[in-house]
Formats: C-alpha cells, sequence, structure tokens
C-alpha cells in the first residue's frame, strides 16, 4: 500500500539520513549523545505535526491546540482511563509466571493460556479498538488479539500478545502520548457542574502543597477543571506531546517518578539513560517511530478515534529493540 506524503513530511523524514550521517564514530561521546537525543526529540515532535494535528485531537503545540480545538471538535469515539500497560517475566521458564507490572492496576494482568499472550482484564472499549486495529494499518504497531476468555473465576479476559516475549532481560520504558489526558467533554461536564471537591484539594497538596491558591487553602477544594489542567501542566505533556511514566531497565527497579520531570534537558537526560548511549540502539527506535508515524497518516483508525491514556511501549535488550502502540481502554 502508498501513501502521498506533504512537503511537511517529506522535510521532516529527510532528517533522518542527516542524522545517520553526523552520528558517526569520529564523534566525541559528548556529540554523539546530543546528536541521539535530538534526533529521539525530533520524533516526538513529529509524531504531532500539522498532518497529523489534523487528524487527532492531540496536537503537540499549544498554539494549535488553543486555536483549534474548540472549532474543530470532533464526534469521534473517545477512549480514556487507560493506565495499565504491560508485565515483564522476572526469569526463565519456572519463573516465568511471576510477573512484575510496569504501570498501571495490580491484577490487570495473567498469563495467557496461549504461548506468546498474556490476559489483560476486559474492557468493552478496548476490545473494540484491538478487533478494529487487526486490520488496520496500524497492526504491526499494536499487539496481535486472540479474542475474549473466561478464568476459573468467571472473569473476562482479552488475551492479547506478550510483545516482550521474544526479548531477553528487556529494558521497558511507557510514554503516555498526547499533550492531555483527560476528555474535552470531561471538561464540559465539569463545567456544567462547578462543584469545588475536597478530594482534588488533597491529591493536589500531597504532590505540592504550594500549588492552591490562598483561597483553594481556606475552604480545601478545588474546582475539577482546575485540577485537570494543573495536573496537565506538571509534565512534559503540554509542552513536548509526550511524558515519561514509568522505566525498568533489565532487572533492575522500576522508576516512577517522572510526574514533575516537564523541561526538555530533563526529558532528553532520562531518554540518554535508557538508552545508556547505545547509537545501534537509538537507530533502531528512530526507524520503528518513522514506520509508526507514516502508517499513522494513512490509518483510518487513527483519523477517526481521539486517543486519550494511550501510550508508547519502548523494548529492547542487547540485540533488538522496537516500540508499540498500547493502552486503548
Amino acid at each position: 500500500m502508498t501513501t502521498t506524503i506533504t512537503s511537511t513530511s517529506n522535510e521532516y523524514l529527510s532528517k533522518w539520513p542527516y542524522y545517520q550521517c553526523q552520528i558517526s564514530s569520529s564523534c566525541s561521546s559528548l556529540e554523539r549523545n546530543k546528536l541521539i537525543n535530538n534526533a529521539l526529540l525530533d520524533i516526538w515532535q513529529g509524531l504531532n505535526t500539522e498532518e497529523l494535528q489534523l487528524s487527532s485531537s492531540s496536537p503537540t503545540y499549544s498554539k494549535y491546540f488553543e486555536g483549534h480545538v474548540t472549532k474543530n471538535r470532533r464526534s469521534w469515539k473517545a477512549f480514556s482511563n487507560a493506565v495499565a500497560t504491560f508485565l515483564t517475566p522476572t526469569q526463565e521458564k519456572e519463573e516465568r509466571h511471576q510477573w512484575v507490572q510496569l504501570v498501571g492496576h495490580r491484577g490487570t494482568f495473567k498469563k495467557g493460556i496461549h504461548d506468546g499472550y498474556i490476559l489483560k482484564e476486559l474492557s468493552e472499549h478496548e476490545k473494540y479498538c484491538c478487533e478494529i486495529l487487526q486490520t488496520d494499518s496500524l497492526k504491526d504497531f499494536v499487539p496481535k488479539y486472540n479474542g475474549i476468555v473466561k478464568d476459573a473465576e468467571g472473569r473476562l479476559f482479552i488475551e492479547m500478545e506478550d510483545l516482550l516475549a521474544s526479548f531477553n532481560e528487556p529494558s521497558i520504558m511507557d510514554c503516555k502520548i498526547g499533550v492531555r489526558t483527560y476528555l474535552e467533554e470531561e471538561l464540559d461536564k465539569a463545567e456544567c457542574n462547578p462543584e469545588p471537591r475536597t478530594d482534588l484539594y488533597n491529591k493536589m497538596i500531597a504532590i505540592d502543597v504550594s500549588a492552591p491558591t490562598e483561597k483553594e487553602h481556606e475552604e480545601k477544594k478545588i474546582l475539577k477543571t482546575r485540577y485537570m489542567i494543573w495536573r496537565e501542566s506538571l509534565s512534559s505533556s503540554q509542552n513536548l506531546g509526550f511524558r515519561i511514566e514509568a522505566i525498568q531497565i533489565s532487572h533492575g527497579s522500576m522508576l516512577k517518578e517522572f510526574h514533575r520531570i516537564k523541561e526538555c534537558d530533563d526529558v532528553k537526560q532520562q531518554l540518554k539513560n535508557f538508552l545508556a548511549n547505545s547509537l545501534s540502539r537509538a537507530n533502531q527506535y528512530l526507524e520503528r517511530l518513522f514506520e509508526l508515524r507514516s502508517t499513522c497518516i494513512r490509518s483510518r483508525f487513527f483519523r477517526s478515534h481521539e486517543l486519550i491514556g494511550s501510550s508508547l511501549l519502548f523494548v529492547h535488550d542487547k540485540k533488538k529493540a522496537s516500540v508499540w502502540m498500547i493502552d486503548f481502554g
């Protein structure tokens, strides 16, 4: 299948040969790190260029968002509350059934009935998406779907591909994509019922006790609209169009304290740490991201759905690296 790439896309995609030429063995360590980090961030920004902004409700640039979101609100089928990602086996064979969850609710996942698959607690929204995506151009960038199964307790699960199965001691990074992780409809509903809430005030001060205004401190309550917008402003989501949700390096401990990482330089440092300064690993991720971006442009699913709370899952081991879109619940 072929697709016509506009001048904007061509200009962006042409950067790939540039980075390949610039990042060479003759570069100093500092120069190579800088080029690798810049290339990765260019890819991230490229996932939401003007073409994709016209087909997605999660544009990267705030000016576009502020100027167009109210004018071009579309009746997309929206999906929210996607918070869980995939699991990683801790050891080989006999210990393979012991799972460590990277992000999300514990108990959401179980070992799959078939080898190379896992079970994820049923969400009708995610089931709907999985079924559609199996015939969409994005099918190679999402987990394979193997239907619905019932466990011994009668609970229903989606059986989907275990994206970590082919990796040996994988390192994993979950990145939440989009400038916001809430639906526009949520803001509309909150504005129709502007009732300050104590629970949201408590959530806010748990993160930053200085965040509430003097009046909010006095009332110990906060409007939902105020809380949602403030929450998104904490991370790099609004500025970069994505935020790091969690990282796990091989058999190391899981890192999830990224909700306050906002500045570009800080994000670069986290990407650098995850890549461990590997040029070949960076190139594998870049190639996969270019393919994903090109596929999104022609994807019917991507053009007709609003992705809220979805993620990109980065996985690598010593030999290979790849990226998938996940979380459609």
